[in-house]
């Protein structure tokens, strides 16, 4: 019946592990409380015999409680030698208080006590019957040794042959158990407590620091390989950039933004030099920005071709006051509507040779200002729109000077009337694009005749809210062969029946006469001129440098890069 109970349990604990677990430990607590109990009647009825283990006493002696995998014949081996052990040394135990009696594992041992004590009628335990039962248990302790020394041996073997596995690393307190003086079966054992883990990890001693370095020397391939090597090039001090040439370093710069690029030279001395080259200050847009005082000298300085400051506050002084004479190589240079001092624009234009277009609108001029104008031999544009402070004398020596002028925008800039003689009496002859819009009372047809005579090669030519033309104007103006655009807008003085005239000119493309008909006027117009565009334009374009949107460029080229 026993066998078949143990083989279901046995079942049970193959399918279930907790089962088997829970199966085992309550095994082993059974076992040791039989025997305490066993020990606890001995030590009150025979004071001579060994004091009762504990589970504490047992785990000092090294036996602890056994793993779930373990087998529950190994706990059984390993608690009858503690209770032999117990029984016939005093040495090795310790006296404690003995844990309540198990009545489950222990219920021959009462069974005998009762039939003893029905036969004396005494309250007492017999004295063989103890006897009869302490030896009964001396005789399972020699064969659970004799078991346990088979166990034990078995274990050895198996640990010298698998050494390395895994599920020998566990705690096993059998293997810390040595039997000696085993000359009978009555012989003493002693016991060697065995130390965990964690007990043999604080006796062994610590490795050094020398061997933890050997320990942990990587691989070969390993990635901290390479992170030594590349700080032991970084720490040697080689500077990769001083072997590559100035023209290599040029052509790495010339892709940076302006503003690394100034950072860029505050590296070193050599990148200093090469972020001053002037190829990298080709063109520079600083459009609704300001400028601090004396920084548009460093700008110039750079060597900048095509530079943009419209809208620009350029703070005074522009240049430092004791800078030696140096010439630039400005030669676009865009100040539309900046705000610049007289003092500061006269100092620029003073170092400024070689401009080929200029645009000057609404700035303030004076006769110093224009003469330097004056000295730039290759201007070819000039922008002068809404400029105050043009005098005769001015304009004079600008037209006498600018031999190479094509383009001249001198439009709403409150101009005399000696002035517009001198313009259109020593203008150049080159010029093709000429806007003198605005000059309201100043203007007269005898003008107009002197500028085909001068100029006979124009192209477009803007005389809006010029009021004193009349109509002997427009035979004047069909002697330009060559005449493109003509606005004169606002003229109010030329009647309707004299544009008709315009007819007979064919290179006359576009005709501006904003504010002059009415609707139905136009209408008949249009219809008389059917291959002329009638108020096309709004603004004029002469000499501008941006024209609609293109605020990044001036005059057709590119101020950023």
């Amino acid at each position: 019946m026993s066998s078949r109970k143990h083989r279901g349990c046995e079942n049970m604990e193959n399918f279930c592990p907790v089962t088997r677990k829970r199966s085992t430990n309550k095994n082993q607590v059974s076992v040791v409380g039989a025997l305490v109990s066993t020990t606890k009647s001995s030590h009150y009825e025979h004071p001579s015999s060994p004091p009762a283990l504990t589970f504490e006493a047992l785990e000092e002696m090294g036996i602890g409680m056994l793993d779930s995998e373990e087998s529950s014949s190994s706990a059984l081996s390993a608690i009858a030698l503690a209770v032999s052990a117990g029984v016939t040394s005093d040495d090795n135990s310790n006296e404690t208080t003995p844990y309540a009696s198990v009545p489950r594992m222990t219920h021959k041992l009462q069974h005998t006590q009762r039939l003893s004590m029905g036969a004396t009628g005494d309250t007492t335990l017999d004295s063989h019957a103890v006897e009869d039962s302490l030896a009964m248990c001396r005789q399972s302790a020699e064969n659970l040794q004799i078991l346990a020394q088979t166990k034990r041996s078995a274990l050895c073997s198996e640990g010298s042959s698998n050494s390395n596995s895994p599920s020998k690393r566990l705690r096993n307190p059998l293997v810390a158990v040595t039997c000696n003086n085993q000359i009978d079966g009555t012989a003493s054992l002693n016991f060697q407590p065995s130390t965990s883990r964690l007990a043999q990890g604080c006796l062994t001693k610590k490795p050094s620091s020398a061997q933890i370095t050997t320990r942990m020397i990587p691989r070969d391939g390993f990635f901290v390989f390479r992170t030594p090597a590349m700080s032991a090039h970084i720490s040697s001090g080689i500077n990769y950039f001083e072997r590559l040439s100035d023209e290599i370093l040029l052509y790495i710069f010339k892709w940076l933004p302006k503003k690394t690029l100034l950072r860029m030279a505050t590296v070193c001395r050599r990148f200093n030099r090469c972020s001053h080259d002037d190829s990298l200050w080709t063109r520079l847009d600083l459009g609704l920005r300001t400028i601090r005082p004396r920084a548009l000298e460093e700008i110039v300085r750079r060597g900048v071709l095509v530079l943009r400051l419209a809208q620009t506050s350029i703070q005074d002084p522009a240049f430092a006051p004791l800078t030696e004479a140096f010439t630039v190589r400005l030669q676009y240079l865009d100040l539309s509507m900046a705000s610049i001092t007289r003092s500061s624009l006269l100092r620029l234009l003073s170092h400024c040779r070689h401009l080929k277009k200029i645009s000057l609108e609404n700035t303030e001029l004076d006769d110093s200002i224009c003469a330097e104008i004056a000295k730039n031999k290759a201007l070819e544009a000039v922008n002068l729109t809404m400029a105050s402070g043009l005098t005769a004398n001015s304009v004079r020596l600008m037209m006498k000077s600018l031999i190479s002028l094509s383009s001249l925008n001198i439009s709403w800039t409150d101009l005399s009337a000696d002035a517009v003689t001198a313009l259109v009496t020593h203008i150049s002859s080159n010029v093709i694009r000429l806007n003198i819009a605005g000059c309201r009372r100043v203007l007269f047809d005898s003008h107009v005749a002197s500028l085909q005579n001068r100029c006979p090669q124009l192209l477009e030519l803007d005389l809006s809210d010029c009021n004193s033309l009349t109509p002997t104007v427009i035979t004047a103006i069909m002697k330009f062969k060559m005449l493109e655009y003509l606005s004169v807008s606002r003229c109010y003085l030329i009647p309707a029946t004299k544009f008709i005239e315009l007819k007979s000119m064919p290179s006359l493309t576009y005709l501006d006469i904003f504010g002059m008909l009415s609707d139905a006027a136009m209408e008949v117009l249009e219809k008389q001129l059917p291959k002329m565009g009638i108020n096309k334009f709004i603004h004029s374009s002469v000499s501008r440098p941006t024209v609609g949107t293109r605020r990044t460029s001036i005059w057709g080229l590119r101020t950023r890069d």
